[in-house]
């Protein structure tokens, strides 16, 4: 039924869109002659009508095929002319108008059927005396039809006109924040580099050539991943500690066993989640340019995941120290990941930074499962 149904769904939507719209009028108006019959069925006794109900149901069917064709038309014509919708004094004039101009012919198309129905010949002049002596429920009730008609066909032309203009602010919404993401991709970008050369440049200072070297191809390397990764909007969680170690062990080059890491509870990480790229990075970087950088003593970065429910939790830690923060590098660590992360959680991700005794702690919060 499934495979049956999504046939018939895929052929519907293939169709072109005045088809579509030409089936769904005659389908609806079909609905509408169907309880129509059923009325009329009902006081068959009374009336003497010896009819069965497909027969009454198809008179009213032919009576009503004449404002069938009126509201298809209505219809193609507010879609071509998008702008009669504009304003309610539009609106009016178009509902006053369809009025004055498928009333009368609606109701002939109604007296043609009755002259069938009645065995009287089907003229012109035949039908229009049977209009001019309708009682005024049967005029009433061609003018609410065609209301309905009306009314319905005005509140799909608005309903799609809404989904339209959703879908284009979505659409600009989507392009904004993906110029923001280039924006800030493109400043995190060189800010990498800018601080990674730093670290060779460090070396070549120590006169190091065998280090220099082994560094400079850790550094190709890590330009390689971290360019690769730019162009995704996430990454696996453990790609990205893999990139964390391989920037670690290259830092490692320039300060050596002053530089001691500890991370733990990436086995949380098999479970699967993704990040946007590059993120755990600046946190690390973060901790070596306000510890590592400011004194000649040894130093430690704890890196630890833990999971809670439906988020996962990322440590990061350093000794607090009491020396002034190097003013080399572009500054925009903590700053730049918040704003990634409000790109891609909104208000579901934080970033929260605090000391907690002798130790600086960035603990970042992330939902399990985030909306690609």
């Amino acid at each position: 039924m499934r495979l049956i149904y999504c046939r018939a769904m895929d052929r519907l939507l293939s169709m072109p869109p005045w088809l579509r719209a030409l089936l769904a009028n005659f389908a609806l108006w079909t609905l509408v002659c169907a309880l129509a019959g059923i009325t009329t069925y009902g006081d068959r006794i009374d009336s003497g009508d010896t009819r069965s109900y497909w027969q009454m149901t198809a008179g009213w069917w032919f009576g009503y095929s004449v404002m069938m064709v009126q509201s298809y038309l209505l219809y193609m014509a507010y879609r071509r002319r998008p702008g009669w919708l504009a304003s309610l004094r539009r609106v009016g004039l178009g509902y006053l108008t369809y009025l004055a101009a498928c009333w009368p012919t609606a109701m002939l198309g109604l007296a043609y059927r009755r002259c069938v129905k009645f065995d009287i010949e089907p003229t012109l002049g035949n039908a229009w005396n049977y209009v001019v002596t309708m009682d005024k429920l049967e005029w009433f009730v061609e003018y609410v039809l065609l209301t309905m008609a009306f009314g319905v066909v005005l509140a799909i032309l608005l309903w799609r006109q809404r989904r339209q203009q959703d879908r284009q602010l979505a659409d600009a919404l989507l392009s904004i924040e993906r110029q923001r993401l280039a924006a800030l991709r493109g400043q995190l970008e060189p800010h990498f580099i800018f601080n990674t050369l730093s670290a060779i440049g460090a070396l070549v200072r120590m006169d190091d050539k065998a280090l220099a070297l082994d560094g400079l191809s850790r550094l190709g390397d890590l330009l390689e991943n971290a360019l690769a990764s730019s162009e995704c909007d996430w990454v696996e969680a453990g790609k990205e500690v893999k990139f964390v170690r391989n920037y670690l062990d290259l830092q490692r080059l320039r300060f050596g066993e002053r530089l001691q890491v500890r991370i733990e509870g990436t086995h949380v990480l098999d479970d699967g989640i993704d990040c946007p790229p590059m993120l755990l990075q600046p946190l690390v970087e973060n901790a070596l340019r306000h510890d590592l950088e400011c004194h000649e003593g040894a130093s430690d970065i704890e890196v630890v995941f833990a999971r809670h429910g439906d988020r996962l939790n990322v440590q990061v830690s350093n000794p607090a120290s009491l020396h002034a923060a190097p003013s080399a590098g572009l500054g925009i660590g903590l700053r730049g990941i918040r704003a990634r992360l409000q790109l891609a959680y909104g208000n579901a991700a934080t970033l929260a930074t605090t000391r907690i005794g002798n130790r600086f702690v960035a603990e970042l919060s992330l939902p399990w499962t985030a909306q690609q």
